[in-house]
């Protein structure tokens, strides 16, 4: 593919139409065994991809090790890519020949091989489990039950231990990797996700979503040793990779500059990848990659990997769909690769010439040659079982490649809703301050925005033109931008309650006058006591927001002003309906707390 912007600009047009055409459990559940299962068959399909002779990419015993949605077989003939839409793990060969896709289950998220390559490792985020493969066939030999939402997964460097990361519970969960027998877990900071191992396998890397922290995990005594911050705003950190000399990680993620108070579309969200002195366990600020800098604004970076010297980073960017080329000895940018939709993970061969780039919402994998700088071609790993109208919205969604939705790559929906989830922050918008919600069950929750400013799910035309200074959506394009805001509703919550406690001082407290329905929202503006501060220009008045899907959403309020639910009531006005603690006692408020979490109720 060209590199020139309007080549670009007209191939991506033409994928976007393409792509549009295409059609729990809780804290203790911590199975001390796996369960066999043969229920999911392999499915074996061909691919009419055109052969190319690709060197391969192998994984050699003793090299450091990361979590990643695609991986190379041991002697690099073979690759294994994650599709999370699809619900699938796909196998193909260098040569783009597809030998088996294999259902695993709900959003599966990164995979890792076994040592001798013969099976393999899914994390499957929507399901709580590990699936593991034979990679011959494609056949499920084994299901493990992990801590909620696992999302890093790799073996360690000895072959001996499968690790797992559970983002919802933050813990490393730790089986056997030969009987699969679990091994207990080791609790970590929030959010725990990207994974890497040293080649001596003393030390476990882990990246914390939302706060960019990277925990350093000592494996012998299973305690987090040290805690590495990278930066008080950065977020959307979901990868780490160790550079060959073994001496630094890479981990690619951006900065949310929320405390900066005249946003606009090129100081909101900044491309970042921070660098980490492994030995003396800190950032290396004089290294950190500002790829607006060295390269050229770019938007969310995802996924990193080095040529064979480590002389080269190779950036991949899942919102903007290129990768940043960077000279690490100079410390700046020596080209700029276009590839598809969504790339999310990349592998580079043995001697340098070839990455291989899985594209999440093209449902490929880009072939780069990396001496010259291009994508040679794809290959075709899965069809999306997305409605067309709605994976062509998520394309929008979570893109800055077109001038519609973005101006010069900045900036995406996706860049502050991750994964159509939050980020944790509180934005100083012109409103006033307002907490990110995430984008689920919207269908009955209207109007949107804390201020009740949008009335249905075609009316964020403003948010991208205003905030991202895109040139806006076509009426069509604006559909299928509501097709996927409308999509995805709220999960069932993984907490229950045995009893009516809670549900009783919710009626007798009257919160249903306003979190009224199923729904739990009542569709109107009311004054909580809460939108009251010098920076509020929509105050008092505030959207009755849903209360489906509490259990995972801190911050609380508009203003993201209750760290947790229970913060919600004690931090309140004496004159707020919030303000309960006056009216009834500990043991009640948490009986309160515990019915709100379990919403909504499987």
């Amino acid at each position: 593919m060209a590199s020139s912007g309007d080549t670009r600009t007209f191939a991506l047009a033409s994928l976007l139409f393409l792509a549009a055409l295409l059609v729990a459990c809780s804290g203790n559940f911590f199975d001390e065994t796996f369960v066999p299962s043969l229920t999911v068959p392999a499915t074996t399909t061909t691919t009419t991809t055109t052969t190319t002779t690709t060197p391969g990419v192998s994984t050699q015993p003793g090299s450091s090790q990361w979590s990643s949605t695609i991986v190379a077989s041991p002697d690099g003939s073979l690759l294994y890519v994650a599709n999370p839409d699809s619900g699938s793990v796909t196998a193909v060969d260098v040569d783009g020949r597809v030998l088996w896709e294999t259902s695993v289950g709900a959003e599966p998220t990164t995979l890792a091989l076994d040592r001798p390559g013969g099976r393999l490792f899914v994390a499957v985020a929507g399901d709580d489990q590990v699936a593991v493969l034979d990679t011959r066939l494609g056949e499920e030999l084994a299901r493990l039950g992990t801590h909620r939402q696992p999302r890093g997964v790799l073996v360690t460097s000895d072959g001996t231990t499968l690790v797992v990361s559970a983002r919802a519970e933050n813990t490393i969960d730790l089986f056997d990797a030969a009987s699969l027998e679990a091994q207990g877990s080791i609790e970590v900071g929030a959010d725990p996700w990207g994974l890497a191992i040293q080649a001596d396998g003393a030390l476990l890397y882990v990246t914390h979503l939302l706060t960019g922290e990277l925990s350093v995990v000592d494996l012998a005594t299973r305690t987090v040793s040290t805690v590495i911050r990278t930066g008080p705003e950065n977020n959307a950190s979901r990868h780490v990779a160790l550079h060959p000399d073994g001496r630094r990680a890479y981990l690619p993620l951006i900065r949310s500059r929320t405390s900066n108070a005249d946003l606009d579309f090129e100081t909101t969200i900044m491309p970042r990848v921070a660098v980490v002195d492994l030995e003396h366990e800190r950032v290396i600020t004089r290294e950190l990659l500002g790829l607006d800098a060295v390269d050229q604004p770019v938007n969310m970076p995802s996924a990193v990997a080095f040529s064979p010297d480590g002389s080269i980073a190779y950036v991949v960017n899942a919102g903007s769909n290129d990768i940043s080329v960077v000279d690490l000895d100079k410390g700046f940018g020596v080209g700029h690769i276009d590839v598809g939709i969504n790339p999310r993970g990349i592998v580079v061969t043995d001697d340098g010439s070839t990455a291989y780039v899985h594209n999440a919402l093209s449902g490929d994998v880009s072939v780069v040659d990396l001496d010259a700088q291009v994508e040679t071609h794809r290959i075709h790993v899965t069809t999306s079982p997305l409605p067309s109208d709605v994976l062509a919205g998520k394309v929008l969604f979570n893109g800055s490649f077109r001038t519609e939705m973005a101006r010069d790559q900045w900036i995406t929906c996706a860049s502050c809703h991750l994964d159509g989830d939050i980020d944790g922050r509180t934005w100083p918008f012109d409103d006033g301050p307002r907490n990110t919600p995430p984008v689920r069950g919207l269908t009955a929750t209207f109007p949107f925005h804390w201020s009740g400013d949008r009335v249905d799910l075609f009316d964020f035309q403003k948010t991208i033109i205003d905030i991202q200074a895109g040139t806006g959506l076509s009426d069509e394009e604006n559909a299928h931008m509501a097709a996927f805001l409308g999509f995805k509703e709220v999960p069932p919550s993984p907490f229950s309650v045995d009893d009516n406690r809670g549900e009783e001082v919710f009626s007798e407290a009257a919160c249903s006058t306003c979190h009224a329905g199923p729904s739990f929202t009542d569709g109107l503006l009311h004054d909580v006591g809460t939108a009251l501060g010098p920076d509020e220009t929509k105050g008092p008045l505030i959207d009755t927001p849903t209360l489906l899907g509490l259990y995972d959403t801190p911050p609380y309020l508009h203003d993201g002003s209750a760290p947790t639910l229970r913060d919600v009531f004690e931090s309140a006005p004496a004159t707020s309906p919030h303000g309960l603690v006056s009216d009834y006692n500990e043991t009640e408020i948490d009986d309160l707390v515990a019915y709100l979490r379990s919403l909504p109720q499987g």
